[in-house]
């Protein structure tokens, strides 16, 4: 009976090692060349930290201004800011102020995903507009017509883009 367990030791034995040597990196992920690739990002692989991108898009119903700001490091803040230039510097330098009392306002903030922003009518408070974010900058574009024809038969994008590290896997 000790033999036949010993021999059945054995060859489970050799089985794991068989196993092993055709891939060394399931029993020894920190071998070189593994790098954890046999194994799924949040279980023991390679972390990289990426930081956040930020971007924003501003709008003036006014001048149908459009600002916007992408791959912004700094922070939401600064984004903001960037496109609120940017809104005012697409307006000629000017940011008028729309019956509301506000000139370029915040239509889109976004963190390391695509964005978009389409635009209807050609006159104030004619048309309106949609903004929309994805992962997908076609998906953004699409859902921003989408939310824009609610308002306007006359939509088109003004803006697309992407805000993130070229390395960032969604």
């Amino acid at each position: 009976m000790k033999h036949i367990l010993l021999v059945a030791a054995m060859i489970l034995s050799s089985f794991a090692n068989a196993n092993e040597m055709s891939n060394p990196c399931v029993y020894h992920p920190d071998l070189p060349g593994c790098a954890g690739n046999n194994r799924p990002m949040g279980q023991g692989g390679r972390v990289i930290n990426i930081p956040n991108r930020w971007g924003a898009i501003y709008f003036n119903p006014v001048n149908r201004a459009v600002g916007y700001s992408e791959n912004n490091t700094e922070g939401y803040r600064s984004a903001n800011k960037e496109a609120l230039e940017s809104c005012i510097k697409a307006g000629g330098g000017k940011n008028p102020i729309a019956r509301d009392g506000k000139g370029c306002r915040l239509k889109h903030e976004y963190r390391n995903i695509c964005a978009a922003i389409a635009v209807g009518g050609k006159e104030e408070g004619k048309g309106g507009t949609g903004t929309a974010g994805d992962d997908d900058v076609e998906i953004a574009k699409e859902l921003a017509l989408k939310g824009c024809s609610k308002h306007s038969n006359e939509c088109v994008i003004r803006y697309s883009g992407c805000s993130r590290h070229p390395d960032y896997r969604y």
